[in-house]
């Protein structure tokens, strides 16, 4: 799961690196040389704008919903998500591996919700057709690919409530937590 996990986050960061680079392009033509060069060759203008320039903020919002969604799967399975764990070091072993198990299935139960929400979103995008709104992208497929991770996100949750499930109800003190990474 760690693996496939990585692989989604790869996507992710992939995705982020082209809104940066989408951002860049932006910024370079509202800079003031290419503003100069667009006022005095009326030609340019034209051009940028059938090359589609002036709807790059409709790629944005896509590519961020695919970049956030595809980094959730990573999150679990390096069991990155904020705990406060100092009060349950101080339990007893077998409550504090329950409230991690009862932490965990929570977890479980936001991540399916939200699979569940966003899979229903995605499915009223696609039977509407909504697209964005200068150069009328369809949105449900950014959306569908924010689903998926999403669902990746819970079989990845899944496995760590397996894990923590065996350490809870283990006879005796299980050693502490070695996340696993991917090399």
């Amino acid at each position: 799961m760690t693996r496939l996990a990585s692989w989604v986050a790869v996507i992710g960061l992939s995705a982020l690196l082209a809104v940066t680079g989408l951002t860049i392009l932006e910024i370079v033509l509202r800079s003031g040389p290419v503003n100069n060069l667009r006022a005095g060759w009326p030609g340019l203008d034209d051009g940028l704008r059938t090359a589609g320039m002036d709807g790059l903020s409709d790629i944005y919002g896509p590519l961020a919903i695919i970049a956030v969604a595809a980094c959730f799967p990573a999150m679990l399975a390096n069991r990155a998500a904020i705990t406060v764990r100092f009060v349950a070091d101080a339990l007893p072993w077998r409550l504090r591996e329950a409230l991690r198990l009862l932490g965990d299935l929570s977890l479980l139960a936001m991540f399916g919700l939200m699979a569940w929400w966003v899979s229903l979103y995605t499915l009223d995008l696609w039977r509407s057709g909504e697209t964005t709104w200068l150069i009328e992208l369809p949105r449900w497929p950014a959306w569908a690919v924010a689903s998926g991770c999403l669902w990746i996100s819970v079989l990845v949750q899944c496995g760590i409530i397996a894990e923590q499930a065996a350490r809870s109800f283990a006879a005796s003190e299980p050693p502490p937590l070695v996340i696993e990474t991917v090399e």
